[in-house]
């Protein structure tokens, strides 16, 4: 049986003694579009405040795939890129329960307006892939210096590493989700396909785009039919959303099951969710995907997690 969802500011006063915040109310009051670049005044985040986030009460849930569901997604694959390979699915396998002790974790992707706030505060560089020699590669780049257009202010940052990442969810008090904590935050205890149950994706995620600068993404929330049973928007496309494992193709395997966290080193990070790009079989919230953690992709961005102190 799904969980209830546990979104409301009341809950969460009476979990961790907390009143929603200004800053919540100040979102509200801005989802209307304003000509111009945005200039935000500095911003002291209050680690205590848990307003802009989800309650996963701890317990088992449903982790990978069978070798069925991963035939399953090979033949969606295929439809779409003839170059598909059944081992790309091969790091979901098996199915297991994994154990987790309770956890918070972003209602929304780390938005631009959210990011300037922590650029202004902390001096951090923008969020801008300066590496890029060539047009296409700086066409990715939405941000001029410290700003951005108006209209993108609501929709995921992008070109952000996973240091950068990293940097921004520890002053903000928090972390980055474990990609277990990631997986059920999206699936729910059960193992959903993706976050709204087992229905394709359309009406519910953005997917299978091309690039239109300003218009590829869309606002964080703009799919209310794709919210996860926990209450969680936009854990199937838009963006793929860095989390704090390094990837291992073989984890699921030799992993532990009681809280894993990824292995202690290694050379990949682990992305999930799928993004704008994606077809509808990478939607899938188990499947796994990864990347060089100092890169800055254009459909590639975060959510931050807290631990719940154990009572």
């Amino acid at each position: 049986m799904f969980l209830k969802r546990t979104l409301t500011g009341a809950v969460f006063f009476l979990f961790f003694g907390v009143w929603i915040s200004s800053s919540l109310a100040n979102d509200a009051g801005e989802k209307h579009d304003e000509p111009g670049e945005p200039k935000l005044s500095i911003v002291r985040p209050n680690p205590n405040d848990v307003s802009d986030m989800a309650f996963i009460r701890g317990g088992k849930f449903v982790r990978g795939s069978t070798f069925e569901e991963n035939q399953t997604a090979f033949k969606m694959c295929r439809k779409n890129d003839r170059s598909c390979k059944l081992w790309w699915f091969s790091d979901e396998y098996p199915l297991k329960l994994v154990m987790l002790q309770t956890y918070l974790i972003d209602i929304y992707e780390v938005t631009n307006e959210k990011y300037l706030q922590f650029v202004e505060a902390t001096g951090h560089p923008p969020a801008l892939d300066d590496s890029c020699t060539t047009d296409a590669c700086r066409e990715g780049n939405l941000w001029k210096e410290s700003s951005f257009p108006s209209k993108i202010r609501r929709q995921p940052v992008t070109q952000v590493s996973w240091y950068d990442a990293q940097v921004y969810c520890k002053w903000r008090g928090k972390r980055l989700p474990t990609e277990a904590e990631w997986e059920k935050a999206a699936r729910g205890p059960s193992g959903s396909i993706y976050p709204w149950g087992n229905a394709f994706p359309k009406g519910r995620a953005t997917f299978k785009r091309k690039w239109q600068g300003l218009h590829t993404m869309t606002n964080v929330g703009s799919y209310p039919n794709g919210v996860s049973v926990y209450g969680v928007h936009d854990m199937a496309g838009n963006v793929w959303e860095w989390v704090s494992d390094w990837y291992s193709r073989t984890y699921y395997n030799r992993g532990t099951k009681n809280n894993p966290k990824g292995l202690s080193k290694g050379e990949f990070k682990s992305l999930r969710g799928g993004s704008w790009v994606n077809f509808a079989g990478t939607l899938r919230s188990a499947f796994r995907r990864w990347s060089r953690p100092d890169v800055r992709f254009n459909d590639t961005g975060f959510r931050c997690a807290k631990s719940v102190p154990l009572e």
